[in-house]
């Protein structure tokens, strides 16, 4: 192997899916420094070619309201924008370990990560892969703090070190374009999509029709819609839950919801990891996934991983209108789209579909597999590595 590659994501990596899909497809060509929170996943814990640095999420230099003040000041002075993110003390370890691992390639994994991979590249000489998970000046746009504090601070960092960027990637072509227009990059569009598993064929209960929805337990997600729609829905329809449960307290208040509403109808199970999600999903009949897109911009031209997930496994999928994955599901004819948001809406769609739909919409989904894989879409960054540090095995 003749070069090497360091991989930065402030995230925890074990679970992270798309980062773990660039680890697995990398790591047979090139040496791998992975560095973000947590643990090692257990698959690349005795890598030969993977080496795990983990770093802890920690703020010691500056209290809260000081962090804050920073962000305020920093809207008349941008440069105060830098001390902001370098007194974090995560961030300057991970520049620390980035440097050490003596790197031909650093690769970002979003905006946060942007700054460390920049500042590394630029002191070594290597070059630069930035990948955008969401369009990062409005992750959050619904909120109005992080609106006046972060997304300021996003865009001056993007702004900053765009111009270093070699090449980069990004999730949706819609996000792609936005990138485009804002910051001049041309984003290569790889899909968050799982590597494909073996699936059998499973008969349908009609009587007995079990929805899926996994994923982090988020408030902004409103997943009480989807309890709220199952609660009108014909008995034959129940729904299943695999969350991550990012707030306890949320998820006991869909619990509590879901036994004033739909009581024996919604089943909370644990969650899986992300290599085991494919196959676990598969055992139920339909993905379903609604996104409320009206007050984010990256909410409505969302792909995410569980949306192709429930490709990946066969499934038919219901989601809400949001443009992006609407589009795929009437293109290949895989599932249903519900014209609004409205759970009795939602619930009138389901309650009408047949047999016969919902096997047709599994046989779509089970081609669309076919396309829609990291087979194909990690191969793309396989080729821009190998475009940019030429071939990794010598």
């Amino acid at each position: 192997m003749e070069h090497s590659v360091c991989l930065i994501s402030f995230s925890p990596i074990y679970r992270d899916a798309r980062v773990l899909r660039q680890i697995r497809h990398l790591a047979p060509h090139y040496r791998l420094t992975v560095i973000g929170y947590g643990q090692p996943h257990r698959d690349w814990q005795n890598h030969p070619h993977v080496k795990w640095v983990s770093v802890a999420e920690e703020e010691r230099r500056l209290t809260k309201p000081l962090r804050l003040a920073l962000l305020l000041m920093a809207r008349l002075q941008p440069t105060l924008y830098d001390h902001w993110y370098w007194q974090k003390s995560h961030h300057t370890l991970a520049l620390t370990e980035a440097l050490a691992s003596g790197s031909q390639a650093y690769h970002a994994n979003d905006w946060e990560a942007l700054p460390v991979a920049a500042e590394a590249a630029k002191k070594s000489g290597a070059r630069l892969i930035f990948d955008a998970h969401e369009y990062a000046p409005l992750e959050f746009e619904d909120v109005w703090t992080w609106r006046l504090l972060h997304a300021p601070a996003i865009s001056y960092f993007l702004r900053q070190y765009t111009p270093l960027i070699d090449a980069s990637t990004t999730v949706a072509p819609m996000i792609a374009t936005r990138y485009q227009q804002e910051f001049k990059l041309e984003p290569v569009v790889i899909l968050n999509t799982p590597d494909p598993v073996p699936l059998p064929e499973r008969d349908l209960d009609f009587d007995h029709i079990r929805l899926i929805h996994h994923g982090a337990a988020n408030r902004n997600r409103c997943l009480e819609n989807m309890i709220q729609t199952v609660a009108l829905c014909d008995r034959r329809f129940s729904l299943h839950f695999m969350l991550i449960e990012t707030d306890p307290d949320y998820v006991s208040s869909l619990k509590r919801l879901a036994d004033q509403l739909a009581p024996g109808r919604v089943v909370f199970h644990p969650a899986v990891t992300p290599e085991n999600i494919v196959q676990q999903i598969a055992e139920y009949d339909m993905g379903f996934y609604l996104l409320d897109f009206r007050q984010n911009y990256n909410n409505r031209v969302a792909l995410p991983n569980k949306f192709f997930d429930f490709i990946a496994a066969g499934l038919a999928v219901c989601v809400g209108p949001a443009p992006a994955m609407a589009e795929i599901v009437r293109g290949y004819g895989l599932g249903c789209v519900a014209p609004t948001l409205d759970p009795q809406d939602v619930a009138l769609l389901l309650n009408r579909l047949s047999a016969g739909q919902l096997l047709a919409m599994r046989r779509s989904a089970r081609i669309a597999a076919k396309e829609f894989n990291a087979t194909y879409e990690m191969g793309k960054l396989v080729a821009l590595y190998a475009q940019l540090l030429g071939e990794g095995i010598s």
